[in-house]
């Protein structure tokens, strides 16, 4: 896993800064800037997928229930962006 690798090896605060500075900038852009917001949330969205995705097998069906339930309705709010009606 060289993604995780490189990850690990940049300093924590990018980690939390830059998805939280491209869910502030999707959510902010507006109007004819949606597309440009719903393409920051895709980010955001993907990277949230990803690491469900690497915790699942350590997480209790609860916990899988509610992540998959958090995954499906961040990609609804990314499919309402595009659509220009969030």
């Amino acid at each position: 896993m060289p993604l995780l690798t490189r990850l690990h090896a940049m300093p924590r605060w990018i980690i939390v800064v830059l998805p939280a500075a491209l869910l502030l900038g999707g959510l902010l852009l507006r109007d004819s800037w949606a597309w440009l917001g719903g393409i920051l949330l895709l980010l955001v969205w993907a990277f949230l997928a990803w690491l469900t995705a690497l915790s699942w097998p350590a997480l209790a069906p609860g916990s899988r229930f509610f992540r998959a339930l958090i995954v499906v309705a961040f990609g609804a709010i990314v499919v309402l962006k595009f659509m220009g009606k969030f």
